[in-house]
């Protein structure tokens, strides 16, 4: 017989979801009218409410931490997989909620937090654009700039080129 205390937990809130399904079904078997179906109903309504608030309350405390992570990481290595270990999810469950919750996917939310802080740093300092790189989680320079052209519409230099010249201008 398998005693892992993994499947052994699992076992016990299997059964003790089985056995609550029961005693509702119980309660709904034992009514006398219509309006005491609908008690019954309203009672299990709520608690199943007052459940989704519980969890939602809960991924909204693990999409912050992962979005603390990545302001405090961007310059490493980050994905889905590594991230949602960190907070003991699955990494489609972790997928899931942060896009609920932010409205963009994980590697998006990453890509454009790192876009504004290369965007920063090229306007506040003289870093070489591969130091940039480096300095917001690109391995590859190359790629750091096709991600920057994309985003901003133009390389890294001309827009630090096109900042300078816009500040002097003013």
């Amino acid at each position: 017989r398998d005693r892992s205390p993994s499947r052994g937990l699992g076992d016990v809130y299997k059964r003790q979801g089985e056995h609550r399904l029961e005693q509702e079904v119980e309660r709904l078997y034992k009514c006398k009218n219509i309006m005491e179906i609908l008690a019954v109903t309203e009672d299990n309504i709520k608690e199943y409410e007052a459940f989704l608030d519980r969890s939602m309350s809960a991924s909204r405390n693990e999409v912050a931490t992962v979005k603390n992570y990545i302001y405090q990481h961007y310059e490493e290595d980050l994905n889905l997989e590594m991230l949602a270990e960190k907070v003991y999810l699955s990494s489609g469950y972790l997928s899931f909620i942060f896009k609920k919750e932010t409205g963009m996917n994980l590697n998006r939310y990453i890509r454009v937090f790192r876009m504004e802080k290369a965007k920063d740093l090229l306007c506040s300092t003289n870093m070489k654009v591969a130091q940039v790189s480096e300095k917001v989680g690109f391995a590859n320079v190359s790629y750091f700039c096709r991600s920057f052209r994309d985003y901003y519409g133009s390389s890294p230099e001309s827009y630090r080129k096109g900042t300078a010249e816009d500040e002097q201008t003013s």
